[in-house]
């Protein structure tokens, strides 16, 4: 049983940890850039977060990132363990959808703390921080880090004798 929850824990933590960055690259350069490095009023991030824009401060998320998205990845799936059996006996698009919508909702849109694509964020953030452009211009990066994350995940979860590229749209 523990190697089997110790599998499915660290293959979730490797595609949230690929998902992150993933996403997080692509939308980086072509989406929320000014947010981070802009000029002005548009450089909201750098009001409340470590941004490249001062490399001293940048220096810690650069150790912190990755072992810090490995134990959210951990994390989550450990969250998920009770569940496991559950979902595995789930056609592998119903998995997808509800590893989706778990993961965008409970981490992203209704997490607890206040962030830029949170509801939190547009209950509690300072307006000069916080407003609808910013909270959907980031929606799109977490879409797709929900999305990735749960076909990665959905598609790990069938047996290995079953997997193949082809079969996952008709593999019950």
């Amino acid at each position: 049983m523990f190697q089997k929850w110790a599998a499915f824990c660290s293959k979730f933590m490797a595609v949230h940890v690929l998902s992150y960055f993933l996403a997080g690259a692509f939308f980086y350069q072509w989406l929320t850039k000014p947010f981070y490095q802009g000029q002005g009023a548009e450089a909201i991030f750098k009001t409340f977060m470590r941004t490249e824009s001062e490399p001293l401060l940048w220096q810690h998320v650069m150790t912190w990132q990755i072992p810090g998205q490995i134990l959210r990845g951990l994390l989550m799936g450990w969250a998920l363990l009770p569940f496991l059996e559950v979902l595995r006996g789930w056609r592998y698009w119903k998995r997808v959808w509800v590893l989706f919508g778990i993961y965008f909702v409970f981490s992203h849109l209704s997490a607890t703390g206040p962030t830029t694509g949170g509801i939190e964020g547009l209950i509690y953030l300072r307006p000069e921080i916080m407003n609808p452009r910013i909270f959907l211009a980031v929606q799109p990066e977490i879409i797709l880090q929900a999305l990735v994350l749960a076909l990665g995940v959905s598609w790990w979860m069938i047996p290995k004798s079953e997997r193949k590229v082809g079969t996952v749209l008709t593999h019950d």
